[in-house]
């Protein structure tokens, strides 16, 4: 399986490479989204970003996921990521995305969302797509549903992230 390029109306869906090592590590060096994420750490380093970004191909030869840079379509310039864990038999994908702090509020990550669930519908042929995020982080639960998935409860505990465990608010679609 390829990762492929995607447009929406003000995007670019793209694979990465590793030129991109040096915009991810600037775009990560905020902790507020290292905060609001499960597998960011923060500080986040150059090094982070290339180990990141090398398994990529691999992952997507397999099948097990496809992760994409979300780049402004009109100068191709990286504002945050998007991506989709497989688990084939079960025909259910896990959506993941962030999204540059100084990108937040304008309806980026809600467009790249649709438009990784149509793919993954329409191309994947899965029949569910969920995502979690913590309770507090809003926004994030604004995307799902923008996205068209249903709150569907929250999971308790469910993330050991730092010092402790966290809860999850679980949001899902069905294939219509």
């Amino acid at each position: 399986m390829m990762i492929p390029e995607m447009t929406t109306e003000r995007l670019l869906l793209r694979p990465f490479t590793m030129v991109d090592v040096e915009r991810v590590t600037e775009l990560l060096q905020i902790p507020d989204i290292a905060e609001t994420t499960l597998y960011i750490p923060y500080p986040y380093s150059s090094e982070d970003a290339a180990t990141w970004i090398v398994t990529h191909p691999a992952a997507a030869e397999i099948g097990r996921a496809l992760n994409w840079a979300i780049c402004q379509r009109d100068d191709g310039v990286v504002i945050g990521t998007i991506g989709i864990d497989i688990e084939s038999y079960h025909r259910r994908g896990m959506l993941g995305y962030w999204m540059g702090k100084p990108y937040w509020g304008h309806g980026y990550t809600s467009e790249a969302a649709r438009a990784v669930v149509d793919y993954g519908f329409n191309m994947l042929t899965l029949h569910r797509i969920e995502a979690t995020c913590m309770p507090h982080n809003i926004g994030s639960s604004r995307v799902m549903e923008k996205a068209g998935m249903t709150f569907e409860g929250i999971l308790r505990d469910y993330y050991r992230k730092d010092d402790g465990f966290r809860d999850a608010a679980m949001y899902a679609v069905l294939k219509k």
